[in-house]
């Protein structure tokens, strides 16, 4: 009975050292099945940058009005022709887009200005870089309740950007009308606090800038940029009531680029994008469907994004 016992344990120790084996042999051939159907780590692109989707698919954050119907309507049919298929993810605020780029989520993102590009940087210790300008979206005054600036009343409630460069150009478009004025600097991002005087009064609510709109359902004007007011259904030659005058720099200085890791800038499957977002066929789009909406012409922007290299993008 003792040997038989033992014989009978023996036997159930060979089984079990059985499936261990089995059980490593299958979790080897699971991950070599793994990698071969897309689950190994992401692509390297370019000089050992990785890719967020793979040798031939381009991940591009954005926000939904106008960067990502651009990029769907636009950029991905001009790729598609290319072999290079185009993924876009669309974010509501501009930190967690940059922060998308920033961790390598995406590869690149359309959806902010160079000056908002560099604050994150400070702000985050992060190494984005313009690959790009691509376009311009005038910062406007709109109302759901007045249809001109002059009917506007002493004390109206006026809802504002938080979001630092948003704020300053609100501010500064405020103050160029007349309704308020500045004691700021130059190279200075102006705040609440730098509104020296208000004569009529108003009273300036600040929230996110994607709220601004929401807000202004209970307020009487809302200052929103071009994604923001389309988004809200404003047309910017249309419905503001004010907007930044677009002579001289300000269309370049305040132009929405293609972002993206400083290892990943000269990926040329962003190169590929910047040619499509600056065709003729974006310029066609745009002018259809986004009036007052700037598209930059691609010497323009070259010859800007040049200028930005050589000096460093700066705050204001």
């Amino acid at each position: 009975m003792i040997r038989g016992g033992a014989m009978a344990q023996e036997s159930t120790c060979q089984m079990w050292r059985r499936l261990a084996v089995a059980a490593t042999v299958l979790t080897v051939l699971l991950w070599c099945a793994g990698a071969a159907w897309g689950c190994a780590p992401a692509s390297r692109t370019d000089g050992g940058a990785v890719s967020a989707g793979g040798p031939n698919v381009l991940v591009i954050a954005a926000t939904p009005e106008p960067q990502g119907a651009i990029l769907e309507n636009v950029a991905a049919p001009l790729l598609e022709q290319k072999g290079i298929a185009l993924e876009v993810r669309m974010y509501e605020t501009y930190d967690e887009a940059n922060e998308a780029v920033q961790s390598g989520e995406v590869d690149g993102g359309y959806f902010e200005t160079t000056i908002t590009m560099e604050a994150y940087n400070k702000q985050h210790n992060a190494d984005l870089v313009s690959v790009s300008l691509i376009h311009y979206e005038p910062f406007g005054l709109y109302s759901f309740k007045y249809d001109n600036l002059a009917d506007v009343p002493g004390g109206a409630r006026i809802a504002l950007p938080e979001h630092r460069t948003s704020l300053d150009r609100a501010l500064r478009l405020l103050a160029s009308q007349g309704l308020i004025e500045l004691d700021v600097g130059g190279g200075v991002l102006a705040t609440i606090e730098n509104v020296s005087r208000n004569p009529r009064g108003f009273k300036l609510a600040m929230t996110s800038a994607d709220g601004v709109a929401s807000l202004m359902r209970n307020a009487d004007v809302g200052a929103l940029n071009g994604n923001y007011a389309i988004g809200a259904g404003f047309s910017v030659k249309d419905d503001a009531l004010a907007w930044e005058d677009p002579k001289g720099t300000v269309a370049l200085a305040y132009a929405n680029a293609l972002v993206a890791k400083e290892s990943k800038a000269k990926d040329p499957r962003l190169q590929a994008l910047t040619e499509a977002l600056l065709s003729q066929e974006a310029q066609d789009y745009v002018s259809t469907n986004y009036r007052g909406l700037v598209m930059l012409n691609p010497q323009a922007a070259q010859a800007y994004q040049r200028a930005l290299s050589d000096s460093g993008a700066q705050e204001r």
